[in-house]
């Protein structure tokens, strides 16, 4: 049987540095219920060069309802002129041939500019030099000035202590953000419910969110705000089962971790997992759950969310200064 790869790009564009070279990945799912091993290919657009790009480790092995990531990195030559151009990510079973279970990503964007002549260094070297010299005259005339003067003992008053930050842990129930979640859907019967235990599994609180979208590309989002600052791990409580599809997070449109698979023969409840972590400036933006394919033993396009939690990482912040927001009115099809 074909392995159906869902293929996702972690990035919306390549970021290169002054030297026109950058780093992304690209996180290729095995939603089918065996093995299968992956090829891992990139496919350059109009203005770009296949030889600009490289794969490290282009082919894996991978476990049924499991991800991996591939690190592709990019270096334009120097003097090539300006411009912009895009790639997509090609995955495809090692063991048949390309045409017949290759599947792509979405088109990742990269522009690159001129790059700058080196400046010439004697000016610096210069003004090191003079600036040596000017602080040897500065620390001689002080020693000088200074002899036979009565040694002035530093303030032995303790400073003030650095105000105490509290890092976040902050657990959201999925079927709170029933009332205010926003769907962007293509199908009028698509919505977001509560649902109750079921199925021999126990949510959090006896109920879980419940997405039951009915086309790729269908979302659901909420709103949250931060008050400074903050580098954010996203963690999830996730349910999978037979009519549930492969779905993405993406926190103001940029994706956080990888594809996670949807399918499993019966109702199933995971673990706390980890998605991925981001970093936000100080205002509003929106966490949206994305459906992105499923596996073709599938009967649906459904999503379940038992929980949301969100860690601090890095710079620590207040639990009072990030504040989700459930006030949205429905986005109609």
């Amino acid at each position: 049987m074909t392995t159906e790869w869902a293929v996702v790009p972690l990035a919306e564009q390549f970021t290169l540095n002054a030297e026109n070279a950058g780093e992304l990945k690209f996180s290729v799912t095995n939603p089918g219920v065996a093995a299968d091993t992956v090829v891992f290919d990139v496919v350059p657009g109009d203005g770009a060069q296949r030889d600009w790009f490289s794969v490290d480790e282009p082919q894996r092995r991978v476990g049924p309802n499991e991800s991996v990531e591939f690190l592709v990195k990019l270096k334009i030559p120097a003097g090539t002129p300006p411009a912009r151009a895009d790639v997509v990510g090609l995955a495809y079973s090692a063991n048949t041939a390309p045409e017949e279970s290759s599947r792509t990503s979405g088109r990742v964007a990269f522009e690159w500019k001129p790059k700058e002549k080196p400046r010439p260094v004697w000016p610096w070297i210069a003004a090191a030099v003079a600036l040596v010299l000017l602080v040897g005259s500065v620390v001689t005339w002080l020693i000088v000035s200074n002899k036979g003067k009565p040694e002035v003992l530093p303030s032995s008053s303790p400073s003030a202590s650095p105000t105490p930050v509290t890092p976040i842990n902050l657990t959201f129930e999925g079927e709170n953000l029933v009332a205010g979640a926003q769907l962007f859907r293509k199908n009028g019967a698509t919505q977001v419910v509560i649902q109750d235990n079921c199925c021999n599994v126990v949510w959090s609180g006896n109920r879980q969110l419940w997405f039951q979208a009915h086309a790729v590309d269908e979302t659901l989002s909420v709103t949250f705000e931060t008050n400074r600052e903050a580098t954010l791990a996203l963690r999830t409580v996730r349910t999978t089962s037979f009519d549930y599809a492969d779905t993405v997070w993406t926190v103001d449109g940029q994706l956080v971790g990888g594809t996670f698979a949807g399918y499993t023969p019966d109702v199933r409840k995971t673990a706390l997992q980890t998605v991925g972590s981001f970093k936000l400036a100080a205002g509003t933006h929106t966490l949206t759950l994305r459906i992105v394919g499923k596996n073709a033993a599938s009967a649906g396009y459904y999503a379940g969310v038992d929980q949301i939690v969100i860690t601090s990482s890095g710079i620590l912040v207040n639990p009072g200064d990030l504040v989700l927001i459930t006030k949205i009115p429905l986005i109609k099809p």
